[in-house]
């Protein structure tokens, strides 16, 4: 977030979290799930890439 200069409140909108919930993910004390860390990534340009 900081390389892309995106803030959290604005990340928080993309993903339809309350602002709250963002912080808390954040701070690592909550688990979004793995639909909302997916938007996250789009959102941030990462390449996410499972492997076995």
């Amino acid at each position: 977030m900081k390389i892309r200069k995106v803030k959290a409140i604005t990340l928080a909108e993309y993903i339809g979290v309350a602002r709250s919930t963002m912080s808390l993910f954040l701070n690592g004390k909550l688990n979004l799930g793995q639909e909302k860390i997916e938007k996250i990534f789009v959102f941030l340009g990462i390449k996410l890439v499972i492997t076995d």
